[in-house]
């Protein structure tokens, strides 16, 4: 059902009496931005003896029609919980307060008017901004090592909410969409007369395969959107609708590839990867001692590059994630005109502005791999980094705007 804001309060209001106790009173509420379809509020918590916080955060996700969506909603809340289990120096983001599935209402803790990573790294300055990753390196590795192994307290938690939700047909939704994505950026990238070499395929198997099982996984947003990342006196991780336990790998690619399918005016430079990378490996090294020996942290970073930049052609192709699993759960073809239009030569214009984003972005991905590529590719794998590198230059090219200025230059 799709609740007005005064409904959701009312609701928060009663799931808060009932889990603290007291009659619990909001007052003061405001409209924050949300993601997707969401209805955020943050709201004044009347003094009580019974509930600490001053003020609370309300999150309603209104039913889509997408199953997408509903596993989604069930996923964050499942995440909350296991987040909310681990001590505070762990914890990644805000505490759950209450929720109710039925009415898909999350009451969380307030992190307040934090600036986001988005806005910090736009206003900062160079040394600035080179502490601010190295900050986000340092709180992701910790994470990840701090979650290491809690998988199946997380699985524990899924299984209890899935039980008494049997509407919920495929919890695996998103899982498979994202393992999907990846083969299907390949072959949309084929017909487009884009033809990964086989180095390319190979390490997107790879990739695909670490989605779904693996030694470095562990807890991880996934979507980590600069919108969703606050920056206070610690780095916080809010909107956990596709979070769960993951390959490593994908975040730490998601920030060196400068956030997939999020545009910023100044992308990620090489410098602030590496310091990015070199952080966030001090945290993880005790956990994952082989990302101590360089070839083997380039090697995960490369192919979960590769994951992101196959699986944004795919969503990208697909017109959103919603689409993206329809597409892979009703096993459609695809539609050679369509891949050709999206991937075809910056020569052929005009381009909506649609396209331009699209092609930015996707732009910004391939250029990230081949950069990072070019300048790891030495020793045991320098042959297949320079054969990756050229073939995700090759796709970039395809990309780029041929307005001088526009993009930054490969």
């Amino acid at each position: 059902m799709n609740l007005e804001q005064q409904q959701v309060v009312d609701i928060a209001q009663d799931l808060l009496s009932r889990r603290f106790g007291g009659q619990q009173k909001l007052s003061e509420i405001e409209r924050l931005s949300g993601s997707g379809h969401a209805i955020v509020l943050r709201a004044r918590v009347a003094s009580s003896p019974f509930l600490q916080q001053r003020t609370v955060v309300l999150k309603h996700n209104p039913p889509t029609g997408h199953a997408i969506d509903d596993v989604a909603f069930i996923s964050e809340v499942v995440a909350y919980q296991f987040t909310t289990s681990l001590s505070e120096d762990t914890r990644p983001g805000p505490v759950l307060l209450a929720h109710d599935i039925d009415q898909r209402i999350l009451v969380l803790t307030d992190l307040g008017d934090s600036n986001t990573l988005s806005d910090t790294l736009i206003k900062a300055d160079d040394e600035e901004r080179m502490q601010v990753i190295r900050a986000l390196g340092t709180e992701l590795g910790q994470m990840h090592a701090d979650t290491a192994g809690r998988e199946p307290d997380f699985e524990a938690l899924a299984n209890r909410v899935i039980r008494n939700q049997p509407d919920i047909v495929n919890h695996q939704l998103r899982a498979e969409a994202l393992h999907n994505s990846i083969y299907l950026g390949l072959e949309v990238l084929e017909r487009a007369g884009l033809t990964p070499p086989e180095e390319v395929t190979q390490y997107a198997n790879a990739s695909a395969a670490t989605l779904l099982s693996g030694n470095e996984r562990a807890f991880t947003p996934f979507d980590l959107s600069p919108d969703n990342i606050i920056v206070s006196q610690k780095i916080s991780f809010l909107d956990y609708e596709w979070a769960g336990f993951r390959n490593v790998g994908f975040d730490v690619a998601c920030v060196i590839a400068g956030f997939p399918q999020f545009l910023f005016a100044r992308p990620i430079s090489d410098d602030e990867a590496d310091v990015f990378v070199h952080a966030w490996a001090r945290e993880v090294v005790e956990t994952w001692p082989r990302f101590g020996e360089s070839e083997e942290l380039n090697r995960l970073i490369v192919r979960s590059l590769i994951g992101w930049a196959l699986s944004s052609v795919a969503t990208m192709y697909t017109g959103g994630i919603e689409e993206l699993a329809a597409f892979s759960s009703e096993n459609r073809e695809i539609d050679d005109r369509i891949a050709n239009s999206l991937l075809r030569p910056s020569s052929d214009t005009p381009f909506s502005e649609d396209e331009l984003l699209i092609r930015r972005d996707l732009f910004e991905t391939f250029e990230s791999l081949h950069r990072f590529a070019a300048r790891r590719g030495r020793g045991t794998y320098a042959e297949e980094y320079q054969i990756i590198g050229d073939f995700s230059q090759q796709v970039a090219e395809r990309l780029q705007e041929i307005y001088p200025g526009n993009y930054h230059q490969i």
